[in-house]
């Protein structure tokens, strides 16, 4: 009979059209909501910014001995040519970041420098010199905060999802997509039980960094990830200072959290130990701009 065979194209259609609205959705929703000035520098500019703040920076290293505080000075120089790159030039990537955080960690500034190392690790996860350099400043924290058992769990299991930039998901998600696409055309005119397997096989894949992309998008918009900056920060058990701290100790520069609720001038975070507080809101900065 060819009532089956035209039963399988139907719904082989219907199934391109479901999937090709998927993909629509995904291209329009799934980029992650990074704010990003108009770029107002010109390529010159761009280009002698990035010279001089890592001349700056190279200045900085040779003072260090001799005199600390003109070493300071063109780490903080150096500092602002990248921020100037940042804001006025729309220019965001790894290693601007990356070089950032090294500025603010030769200034001591553990807070700053773990927050920029984070946001760099939003473009190079994987990069062997930030995940040292991140690694030693959190040894540096004076709060030693376990993470929760769960979450080390979830990372090791969930290590794509973990390791990979959102970036690489994207374009493995669209591979998978296209595959699956390409395979179920190919099956409208050859009907073949491997090729329905094959079919199966990479829409689970495509199913399951879909999944990955999804949760990085509702991670970032309902619980974005920040950092405390300002040292000795007083974590309250409300909105006011009337309230008593949470913690017999304040919280140092460094802490990672993720902010639960934003009422303005204070913030409720998490820790990575799952204990919930209350901070000002400068005493901390998100990690996505």
């Amino acid at each position: 009979m060819i009532f089956p065979a035209e039963k399988i194209s139907i719904d082989i259609r219907d199934f391109l059209r479901a999937a090709g609205a998927v993909l629509i959705l995904a291209a329009v929703f799934m980029i992650i909501p990074l704010s990003h000035c108009g770029a107002v520098l010109s390529s010159e500019e761009l280009q002698n910014d990035l010279e001089a703040a890592q001349e700056a920076f190279q200045n900085g290293l040779e003072h260090e001995e001799s005199n600390p505080q003109a070493a300071r000075d063109y780490f903080r120089s150096s500092i602002l040519h990248y921020r100037r790159m940042i804001d006025e030039g729309g220019v965001r990537n790894g290693k601007i970041y990356y070089n950032i955080g090294n500025a603010y960690f030769r200034l001591n500034d553990l807070g700053r420098a773990i927050l920029n190392y984070k946001r760099s690790a939003l473009y190079i996860p994987n990069d062997d010199n930030l995940t040292r350099n991140l690694k030693y400043a959190r040894s540096r924290r004076k709060n030693k905060i376990e993470e929760k058992e769960r979450e080390r769990v979830l990372k090791t299991l969930f290590f794509l999802h973990y390791d990979l930039p959102y970036s690489v998901r994207f374009i493995v998600f669209s591979v998978f997509f296209a595959l699956v696409w390409l395979a179920a055309s190919v099956y409208i005119f050859v009907r073949s039980g491997k090729l329905k397997i094959v079919i199966v096989l990479f829409a689970v894949l495509c199913g399951a960094f879909f999944t990955s992309l999804m949760i990085e998008k509702i991670n970032f918009t309902t619980s974005p990830e920040g950092v405390i900056i300002v040292d000795d920060t007083v974590a309250r058990k409300g909105d006011a200072e009337t309230y008593q701290p949470s913690f017999t100790d304040p919280l140092s520069a460094g802490t990672e959290f993720e902010l639960i609720e934003d009422r303005g001038r204070w913030w409720q975070i998490e820790l990575v130990n799952g204990e919930r507080c209350w901070i000002e809101s400068n005493a901390g900065e998100t990690v996505i701009e």
